[in-house]
């Protein structure tokens, strides 16, 4: 009990610190320090409520496969959004100004 209250903690911690950092003007950081805090959270989350360090071989490999899936499916939707032609847009008139 006294290991998912810490981790409780640490997750509101990390929480609290994702709110202060969205009042901050760090400018093109504050993706990264948002994922970094994300990462964190979500190692907090495999580890202690997941419980996969004590895990069978077969549950780890689950989640690696499950985090390797993600990745996967976060590279096509990247690739899918930067080839998507741009002249339908510009035609409207609604283009985007950040290509």
């Amino acid at each position: 009990m006294r290991r998912l209250v810490i981790a409780w903690a640490a997750l509101v911690g990390a929480a609290l610190a994702n709110l202060a950092l969205a009042f901050l003007p760090i400018g093109d950081a504050h993706m990264v320090m948002a994922l970094a805090i994300a990462l964190a959270m979500t190692t907090v989350m495999a580890l202690v409520c997941m419980r996969l360090l004590t895990a069978p071989p077969l549950a780890m490999l689950f989640a690696i496969g499950g985090i390797a899936w993600f990745l996967v499916l976060l590279t096509l939707g990247g690739a899918d959004y930067r080839t998507r032609p741009t002249f339908l847009q510009e035609q409207t008139g609604t283009a985007r100004s950040d290509r």
